[in-house]
């Protein structure tokens, strides 16, 4: 899954990955109800445990993991208690205090998000919702010869991700499936970005996903795993 203007994108497949569809979805209630033991694994590229003092080990690892000029892709997660906030000043100002760190326009425009996932998310339903970063996913998998080096916005960047994909995923086209889905609520990115996802998805079943930061994983104050995985 990945966030978009109109709700989130959902690229689903089984194990099999003889096909995927996708779908938009305006909330996260109905899908995350599918996820548990027997049911789906949910890869979602929004944070999922949050800090209240300091930047997540994770995102410093996932900083580490990305090429030279994808590194600012991967932005400090605001505090818990920014996540209240109604403007960017006020969430600035929060996140000032606990962590002496402003936050980015980026991770104010995403804070509705961050704010769904962290209602419905508890420690035990994180076992089958994680949390992963495209750019990182691609970074992992594409290797230091692979990894994307254009920015996915560009028509040069797309074709970059799609192509990497493609060696895992069945072949799909993002502009045909954002006409479908209604381009006034997602872009060809954000079809890319759910199509990564899932191929983290594949790989957590498998064994072969790749668990930042190495080691111990730290928790928030609420018991959920700060980890980004790809």
């Amino acid at each position: 899954m990945d966030g978009c203007s109109g709700g989130w994108v959902l690229a689903v497949s089984d194990l099999s990955l003889s096909s995927i569809t996708f779908e938009r979805v305006a909330s996260l209630d109905a899908t995350l109800a599918h996820a548990g033991p027997g049911g789906a694994l949910v890869v979602i590229d929004v944070p999922i445990g949050l800090p209240t003092q300091s930047e997540r080990a994770c995102d410093r690892a996932a900083r580490a993991a990305l090429p030279v000029g994808r590194k600012s892709s991967v932005f400090p997660v605001p505090v818990r208690g920014a996540l209240a906030a109604l403007t960017y000043e006020e969430a600035a100002r929060i996140n000032q205090q606990a962590t002496q760190k402003s936050i980015s326009k980026q991770a104010f425009a995403i804070l509705p998000k961050i704010r769904e996932v962290d209602t419905l998310i508890s420690p035990a339903l994180q076992e089958h919702v994680r949390e992963s970063h495209p750019e990182v996913i691609f970074a992992v998998v594409g290797g230091s010869a692979d990894a994307p080096q254009h920015p996915k916005k560009d028509a040069a960047g797309q074709s970059e991700r799609v192509a990497l994909l493609q060696r895992w995923l069945p072949a799909f086209d993002p502009a045909h499936v954002r006409a479908q889905l209604g381009p006034a609520y997602l872009s060809r990115d954000d079809i890319v970005d759910a199509a990564a996802c899932l191929l983290t998805a594949v790989r957590i079943e498998m064994g072969s996903a790749v668990v930042l930061p190495a080691g111990d994983v730290p928790r928030d104050e609420r018991g959920l795993r700060m980890e980004i995985v790809a």
